[in-house]
């Protein structure tokens, strides 16, 4: 492949940059290389519990200058999608700080489990918990089914840890769905593709062949790319594997080790 005839560096985060906040050192090495050469570097993660500016200085450390108003997660989705419906204004969260503060500089007040008892709240929005509880989950479900806006960050089955996979945001969210009968009203992260339309946005890039997608996940980061008709590379360092390339219908455009085959 010709990495050079792209401008725009369009990558996800866990399983190709990180791993539970490890770095993934092929692929950081390869990208700080892509961006010593030019490169425009947007992030996209489905992760919704990223604080951004958190997240910007991390990759700073490792050499991957990449402002946070280019690192669009699957909360500043969800917090942009309910800013737009001007009718909701207090949100029962299932999820970790980052999604709650992402949420909060959106000027939505987010309520405790004690305040969603009490006070219906217009949305409840599901995220990755890793501290969940039955209960927690029980109260989401309950105001869903009392009228609540059901809103998923993403639908990933999975997630990549140090010790191997995890259960992923949509499976919280499966467990609401299964109970009630019922899907999200929305999904905001991947494969979604206003987030790789809002990347494209503040990159100022708008030819999409200058455009790549990076990621690990063929249900997500390349559905995206394939959606939009932007070239996708599969890296093998997070959870989708070759044998699941060879069976799955969505198809990326190169797949590689890591990064560093790119170059």
């Amino acid at each position: 492949m010709d990495i050079e005839k792209y401008e725009l560096i369009v990558s996800d985060v866990d399983g190709v940059l990180l791993m539970e906040g490890e770095p993934i050192w092929e692929n950081v090495k390869a990208i700080r290389e892509l961006i010593s050469r030019g490169k425009k570097i947007a992030l996209i993660s489905n992760n919704s519990g990223f604080n951004r500016v958190l997240l910007s200085r991390q990759l700073s450390y490792l050499g991957i200058k990449v402002e946070p108003s280019m690192i669009i997660t699957s909360a500043v989705s969800a917090a942009m999608y309910l800013k737009e419906r001007k009718d909701v204004h207090t949100i029962f969260v299932v999820g970790e700080e980052g999604l709650s503060d992402e949420l909060r500089g959106y000027g939505f007040r987010i309520l405790t489990m004690n305040e969603a008892e009490a006070e219906l709240p217009d949305s409840v929005v599901i995220g990755l918990d890793r501290l969940s509880t039955y209960d927690k989950l029980s109260l989401a479900m309950r105001c869903v089914s009392r009228g609540s806006l059901f809103i998923a960050t993403n639908m990933d089955r999975l997630w990549p840890s140090k010790e191997g996979l995890k259960l992923g945001a949509g499976s919280l969210v499966r467990a609401i769905s299964f109970s009630l009968g019922r899907d999200p009203d929305f999904v905001a992260g991947k494969p979604n593709p206003w987030m790789l339309e809002m990347a494209m946005e503040r990159a100022n890039v708008k030819d999409k062949n200058k455009v790549i997608v990076i990621g690990d996940q063929l249900e997500t980061d390349i559905k995206m790319g394939n959606d939009k008709e932007i070239d996708t590379v599969l890296t093998l360092t997070g959870i989708s594997t070759i044998e699941e390339v060879k069976r799955n219908v969505i198809k990326p455009t190169y797949t590689v080790n890591n990064l560093l085959d790119l170059l």
